[in-house]
């Protein structure tokens, strides 16, 4: 998923960029969105940090030279596994080498396991190596709760990162965020050094579906980097 994407997971993209160009091989990152987590619980539950736009993003400012996005529904989360998402893009890349966070599953139960995994890409030569010395950033469960109570600020703090969201095509886009005030700081690119010097804007998320609907402010830029949510009223209204 991917998903918060910060310092953490730029070191990752990095590393596997310099690894694979030794081996003369490019990289290739598989975005799952939704989380598929968020498709068995509810995007209420469990929602997204940053939208897939700013994680693609940082995969290419990273060096990674191919993305794939996958959406898998409800029934395929809950009874495909490996073999699935591996058949699904081996129709479109050559695979030689799967790297994979220590303990990740690709499905449930034992269809997503290691040994699925294994069993899958050993007949095929395709090598399944572990990440070393990587780790999710810290604190990401708290942050989570309080991203679902629109306490933007707080998960802000936790993680040390803002959250970025793109513009999108129709001006009008689907969060997993709850519905209220926001306060948010219009960017030309999503970086922190963009965001200093900036006066903030506030807008508001309707409630919309199982979350809210943000109106892309006419004169906005193409990044908005929110910084607080209805769960913090103070600095909202400051």
């Amino acid at each position: 998923m991917w998903d918060p994407a910060g310092s953490d997971q730029a070191e990752l993209y990095r590393g596997a960029v310099a690894t694979a160009r030794q081996q003369g091989l490019s990289v290739l990152a598989v975005t799952l969105d939704p989380d598929p987590v968020s498709t068995l619980r509810g995007p209420k539950e469990h929602p997204s940090f940053q939208d897939v736009e700013y994680r693609l993003w940082l995969q290419a400012q990273c060096g990674i030279q191919s993305r794939i996005v996958v959406t898998l529904t409800r029934q395929q989360v809950e009874n495909e596994g490996a073999s699935f998402l591996f058949d699904g893009l081996r129709e479109h890349v050559e695979i030689n080498r799967v790297l994979l966070r220590p303990g990740q599953s690709l499905g449930r139960g034992m269809r997503g396991s290691a040994s699925a995994i294994r069993d899958y890409c050993d007949p095929l030569g395709i090598s399944v190596d572990f990440t070393e010395g990587h780790r999710r950033a810290e604190g990401i469960i708290d942050a989570r709760r309080h991203l679902a109570r629109g306490e933007l600020s707080r998960a802000s703090q936790l993680l040390s990162q803002r959250f970025y969201c793109a513009r999108p095509a129709s001006g009008r886009r689907h969060m997993t965020w709850p519905p209220g005030a926001y306060a948010a700081v219009p960017v030309e690119l999503p970086t922190p050094e963009d965001s200093q010097a900036r006066p903030l804007i506030n807008l508001t998320l309707e409630p919309w579906s199982d979350g809210s609907r943000m109106v892309w402010p006419d004169d906005a830029t193409p990044w908005l980097a929110f910084i607080a949510g209805p769960g913090d009223d103070a600095i909202v209204s400051d």
